[in-house]
C-alpha cells in the first residue's frame, strides 16, 4: 500500500495523499519545508523539509553552516528560539517535538497522540471507566476502551455459563445478573465508540431496536399487505425474514468495522 501522508493547513490535517501527490504540492510551493507533515506510523507531526525537500550537503565535508539554507528551515528556527531561551537545543528535532507538542496541545491529543477525552486504556481501567459511565452516552471512547471491555463481557459470559450449566437454578442466577449488569454499560460504550469515529450512536441504536422489533414489523407488514390466504401470509413472512436478516447481517458488519476504525484526531462533533 502506498504512503498516505497529512499535512497541517494551520486548522485541521488535511490529506491523506501519496507522497507523489505530496512531491506535486511542494513544487507548487503548497508545502513549505516548515509545513508540517504526519503519516501512520509516525510518533508525531515533523517539518516537510525533513521528508520532502533535498537535504542540505554534509556539514562535516563543506564546512557549510549548518542552519543555512531554505531546507533547513527547522534547525534555523531550533537556533533562534534557543538563542531566545525558548529551547534547550538548537537541535532540529527540539524545534519539531515542540511544534508537535504546541499540535497536540491545541487539537486536545494527550501525550499517547489520541484525544484526551478517548485515551488508551488498559484492561482494567477499561473495565473500571465502563462501569463508572454505565449510562453515559455522551463523549467518546477509545479502540483499546471498547475491546478490552467487550473481551471483559465475554469472559463474564462464559463464567455465567458455567455456573448455569454446573449450578442449575442458582447458576441460571447469576447469569442473568451478569448479563443485566453488563448490558447498559456494553450500549454506551458501544454509543461512544462511534462518537470516536464521528458517527451517531442511532447506528447501533436501531439496530438494536431493529433486532428486538424485527419480528414484529415483519407480521404487521405480512399481515397488512392485504393477504388472505394464511399459507400466502407465512410465505410472505418467511421472505420478509430472509431479507431483515441479511439487512442485519450486513448492518451488523458494518457496526465492526466502525469499532475497529480509528478514532478522529482531535476534537468531532461530540467531543
Amino acid at each position: 500500500m502506498a504512503e498516505q501522508w497529512y499535512y497541517a493547513d494551520g486548522k485541521d490535517p488535511v490529506g491523506p495523499f501519496p507522497a507523489e501527490h505530496m512531491t506535486d504540492m511542494v513544487r507548487a510551493g503548497r508545502i513549505k519545508p516548515e509545513t508540517m507533515v504526519w503519516q501512520d506510523g509516525m510518533e508525531g507531526w515533523e517539518p516537510a523539509g525533513d521528508h520532502f525537500f533535498r537535504r542540505a550537503p554534509d556539514t562535516a565535508a563543506t564546512g557549510a553552516d549548518p542552519h543555512s539554507g531554505a531546507t533547513n528551515y527547522a534547525a534555523r528556527i531550533a537556533q533562534r528560539h534557543q538563542q531566545e531561551g525558548k529551547l534547550s537545543s538548537a537541535d532540529p528535532r527540539a524545534y519539531a517535538d515542540a511544534s508537535i507538542e504546541r499540535e497536540r496541545a491545541k487539537r486536545g491529543i494527550g501525550s499517547d497522540g489520541m484525544y484526551a477525552g478517548a485515551p488508551s486504556r488498559g484492561f482494567f481501567e477499561a473495565i473500571k471507566v465502563c462501569f463508572r459511565k454505565y449510562v453515559t452516552f455522551k463523549g467518546r471512547a477509545s479502540r483499546s476502551e471498547y475491546w478490552w471491555f467487550v473481551l471483559f463481557v465475554t469472559l463474564a459470559g462464559f463464567a455465567g455459563g458455567f455456573a448455569e450449566a454446573s449450578m442449575g437454578q442458582d447458576g441460571a442466577a447469576i447469569s442473568a445478573v451478569i448479563s443485566i449488569a453488563t448490558f447498559l454499560p456494553s450500549v454506551s460504550v458501544t454509543v461512544r465508540r462511534l462518537h470516536d469515529t464521528n458517527r451517531s450512536g442511532w447506528w447501533f441504536g436501531l439496530y438494536i431496536l431493529m433486532s428486538f422489533l424485527g419480528g414484529f414489523v415483519i407480521a404487521f407488514l405480512a399481515i397488512s399487505s392485504g393477504i388472505r390466504d394464511p399459507d400466502a401470509i407465512l410465505a410472505s413472512m418467511g421472505m420478509l425474514t430472509m431479507l431483515w436478516a441479511i439487512l442485519m447481517l450486513v448492518w451488523g458488519i458494518m457496526l465492526f468495522v466502525f469499532m475497529l476504525l480509528r478514532g478522529t484526531y482531535g476534537e468531532n462533533r461530540f467531543g
